[in-house]
């Protein structure tokens, strides 16, 4: 039987093209955030080895994603289109794989479209398309558990005889778990299927014939995820979770009735963000329960042999899901349970035990099966537009694209500017991840190599929206005048001392006027610190930013290469004012 062949075909087709060109157009108007900027930078500064592939980041053992972060910042450094692309890639091919599991289970009936469409549309997933960490953690999990779901549907229908699907299950969970986490729900996931797919039994039987006809497939993923939890658990050390029974039942109600539920119906239609999290409307979470509770009971009513035994396994996944986020992340309140991030990949599990209870099922008497999934599919379009259509400005990320955007055309217009390192503004990278948060770290992998803190004429501050911006003091201490009538420190090849009138505490700019007929290089020190400047001929000026040195600084020690006699006329120091 072909996927694709007569007019369910081609409209299946066409639900894809709706989600691949929707998607693109959002995608194309998104950036990098957050996590994208420091682990770029990270993945830049270091060498691809086991070391870094295996690095505990905030409670996180990903290889798979380290590896494309190291790629991406060496051999396409913030190219936003080949990130893009790769998104849409994995989820497109995800909902090509959901198209084949779909006609498996439900064979060339209409009811295959509704599923589809919600699948492909659901705004659920759109927090986790348009972040590129945030997609590297649900569509490659999403891709590899579909793929197992595929194949163990395959090797049901085909009596268990054959050994190249177990084997492919294997190796696919493998990658699922090199990818993220999340991919211990992979086995549950498969298992629950098997379960529903044993016609042959019936009630618990069920449970049985479906642990005993793959035995071996049950003990080699069993066996992989014991591996696998004793090797994440050696390699990180990070606790999230913990907290009172109210707290924990106040985030299972945020992350099933406020974010779940309202997301897998195509919502929300209204309500509001805090960072991250979708806080709907009380109405959209009382109308989605509804709808959810009046779905599981027609499937209870008028769904096929395996109905219990599929919403029992939507059940236990989202149950498993929750648990996730109760044991890693429940540290952070209730409010974690509304972030999309946890829970955008329920919707597979869900189209696929909804498939399962549906299959088999009588035709609803009366009801044109071909009006009844179209009229479906356009109820849902209407519902996902809506909650697309308020989630969008929030995710897209734009001032972060306005950022790097604006400053690299500056520094491409002058190439010479010196930047001063600072944390870039908690809009693009939270100050949470310390010294990985500063410029100097995220912009390192630009092809315009940006240079930081270096003696320049022409050292730049970094304004919030990008623009580079000659700096200004604030309340500035000068240097004492110099001894030298007209030349103010004469500095040749002996040292020289510019002492400042009031000592000199923390990081700060410095500013030197100076003056000199010849070419010369000039070094600056104070203490176990020093920098070099090329001094030119004229006035000029030159600034330099005098890192902490844990004591206060009251002189810099100034001595030439012995070209030329620089003078240097004046100095002051103090920190800038915001650009």
């Amino acid at each position: 039987m072909s996927a694709w062949r007569g007019t369910q075909g081609v409209a299946a087709l066409g639900v894809i093209a709706v989600m691949v060109a929707t998607r693109w157009v959002l995608l194309a108007g998104s950036y990098f955030n957050q996590d994208d900027f420091y682990l770029s930078g990270r993945a830049y500064a270091s060498d691809l080895t086991v070391d870094f592939l295996v690095r505990d980041t905030a409670g996180h053992v990903n290889p798979l994603q380290q590896l494309s972060y190291w790629l991406v910042a060496h051999h396409a450094p913030y190219d936003w289109a080949v990130v893009a692309a790769g998104i849409l890639l994995m989820q497109t091919a995800a909902t090509v794989l959901m198209w084949l599991i779909l006609t498996r289970l439900l064979g060339e009936r209409w009811s295959r479209l509704p599923l589809l469409a919600l699948f492909a549309w659901a705004p659920l997933t759109l927090a986790t398309t348009l972040w590129w960490s945030a997609a590297m953690g649900l569509w490659p999990h999403v891709l590899c558990s579909l793929a197992a779901v595929w194949l163990l549907v395959r090797w049901q229908q085909a009596g268990g005889r054959r050994w190249v699907e177990p084997v492919a299950i294997v190796a696919i969970t493998v990658v699922g778990l090199l990818w993220h986490e999340r991919a211990v729900l992979i086995p549950p996931l498969v298992f629950g299927v098997a379960v529903a797919l044993a016609d042959d039994a019936i009630g618990w039987r069920r449970l049985t014939a479906a642990l005993v006809r793959f035995r071996w497939l049950w003990a080699a993923l069993v066996a992989l995820l014991a591996g696998f939890l004793v090797a994440h658990g050696l390699l990180t050390d990070v606790e999230g979770g913990g907290g009172s029974a109210s707290r924990m039942l106040a985030i299972s109600w945020s992350f099933l009735g406020e974010n779940v539920v309202p997301g897998v119906a195509g919502g929300p239609w209204t309500g509001h963000l805090e960072g991250g999290a979708v806080v709907p409307a009380t109405w959209v979470t009382v109308v989605s329960i509804v709808l959810a509770v009046a779905a599981a009971g027609w499937l209870l009513l008028r769904g096929g042999p395996a109905r219990r035994w599929g919403l029992a396994v939507l059940a236990g996944y989202v149950a498993a899901d929750l648990a996730l986020v109760l044991s890693g992340r429940a540290g952070f309140g209730s409010v974690i349970g509304l972030d999309p991030r946890y829970s955008s990949d329920v919707v597979h599990a869900a189209v696929v035990c909804l498939a399962l209870a549906w299959r088999g099922a009588p035709a609803p008497p009366r009801v044109p099966p071909r009006l009844a999934a179209g009229a479906l599919v356009a109820a849902y379009g209407v519902a996902a537009a809506f909650g697309t259509a308020l989630l969008v400005p929030h995710f897209q990320n734009t001032e972060d694209r306005e950022l790097v955007t604006t400053l690299r055309s500056e520094l491409a217009a002058d190439p010479t500017q010196v930047l001063v390192d600072d944390l870039a503004p908690a809009d693009v990278v939270l100050p949470l991840v310390g010294d990985d948060s500063l410029y100097s770290r995220i912009l390192a992998p630009l092809p315009e190599m940006p240079e930081f803190d270096d003696p320049s004429p022409r050292l730049r501050l970094v304004a919030d929206d990008g623009r580079l911006v000659a700096p200004e003091l604030d309340d500035s201490i000068t240097a004492r005048a110099g001894r030298d009538d007209g030349c103010g420190y004469a500095v040749d090849d002996r040292p020289v001392d510019v002492r400042f009138r009031v000592p000199l505490a923390g990081r700060v700019l410095v500013q030197l006027g100076y003056f000199t007929d010849r070419e010369a290089t000039v070094t600056i020190g104070a203490g176990d610190w020093s920098a070099a400047f090329l001094a030119r001929p004229g006035p000029n000026q030159v600034w330099f930013v005098l890192p902490d040195l844990g004591r206060e600084v009251d002189r810099l020690e100034l001595e030439s290469d012995g070209r030329a006699t620089v003078c240097v006329t004046d100095a002051e120091a103090g920190l800038p004012e915001e650009p």
